[in-house]
């Protein structure tokens, strides 16, 4: 049975999945929406067809095979299961790729390409490798982020990414129910781990790229910083997923590697984006900061974008 079917079908089984991964946000939404509604006002169906709506996949998906787990004990580094990276000169310089498991940050400065690269090292594991995965976006619309992808070269129509990657575009819904007062209402994180756990469960995947952390901070109450991040690193770690979490770094000297500076001590891995200024130009760097399991070669080294191969590279 196709992604698409598994996730939309009109059977028996396609209803109970569907309505288990809605019921807690159209639950929230009726208690939250007040008695009387203005016309022009979003009611509880338009909020519920939002949430169908923001599921955006590329194409359909086949039968996905259930994912092996990094193994914890009894392997050395160098017998780790990998995700090449496929940026030329990174997964020499780190015994073949991303460790199987991994919770990674990708942390850097607005206009560091952290998108860019991240999107791209799904679409080449998905591309050359038998895996498959989602992108969930808080901020650059599905049909913004796919447009801006093409225009780098990436063919998301080829088959062999369309069918095994998915876009989940939660920036509709965001803006849906901050107009409606309602996003403080939700337990985003709560409500984000049963999606992932329903969609793991439900269609199989493997990778898991979230774009961003600091956009998802923005809705929900971080009262304990360090406790809820290590329960949304630790719910997608048991699901056994290769994850890449985007971080921005704001302030003048861009020293802390997420909102709260404990995402990098949480996380297995850290690949930091630079952006270093020269009179008029500017140079873009990539740095792997810490990668657990892997002996792996620090420093930064400048990098870009080789359209012809799809892929980036480190120069």
């Amino acid at each position: 049975m196709a992604f698409r079917q598994r996730l939309r079908n009109r059977d028996t089984r396609g209803q109970k999945i569907r309505v288990r991964a809605l019921k807690p946000f159209v639950r929230i939404v009726k208690r939250a929406t007040p008695s009387t509604v203005s016309p022009s006002a979003p009611t509880r169906t338009s909020l519920f067809a939002f949430w169908i709506g923001s599921h955006e996949f590329i194409n359909s998906m086949g039968e996905i095979e259930e994912s092996k787990r990094v193994p914890t004990t009894g392997a050395g580094m160098s017998e780790l299961a990998r995700i090449p990276t496929h940026i030329e000169g990174l997964d020499e310089n780190m015994q073949g790729g991303i460790p199987q498991g991994h919770i990674c940050i990708v942390a850097g400065a607005s206009g560091a390409m952290k998108s860019s690269l991240t999107f791209s090292m799904l679409y080449n594991a998905v591309l050359y490798g038998e895996t498959s995965g989602i992108y969930v976006t808080l901020e650059q619309g599905k049909d913004s982020l796919r447009s801006h992808m093409s225009n780098m070269g990436m063919n998301i129509e080829d088959k062999r990414v369309s069918n095994r990657i998915a876009i989940i575009d939660l920036s509709d819904l965001r803006v849906q129910l901050d107009e409606q007062g309602m996003s403080n209402r939700v337990d985003w994180m709560g409500q984000l781990i049963k999606q992932l756990t329903t969609y793991r469960d439900a269609i199989g995947f493997e990778l898991l790229v979230f774009d961003s952390l600091g956009a998802f901070f923005t809705l929900t109450k971080m009262e304990n910083p360090r406790d809820e991040i290590f329960r949304l690193f630790e719910a997608v770690r048991r699901l056994g997923l290769t994850s890449f979490f985007i971080c921005e770094m704001t302030g003048d000297e861009h020293k802390q590697f997420g909102e709260y500076g404990v995402e990098d001590y949480l996380a297995d891995g850290v690949i930091h984006l630079v952006m270093e200024r020269s009179g008029d130009d500017v140079a873009r760097k990539l740095g792997v900061v810490k990668m657990r399991h892997t002996n792996h070669r620090l420093g930064y080294k400048p990098f870009n974008w080789k359209e012809e191969e799809q892929r980036f590279t480190i120069l």
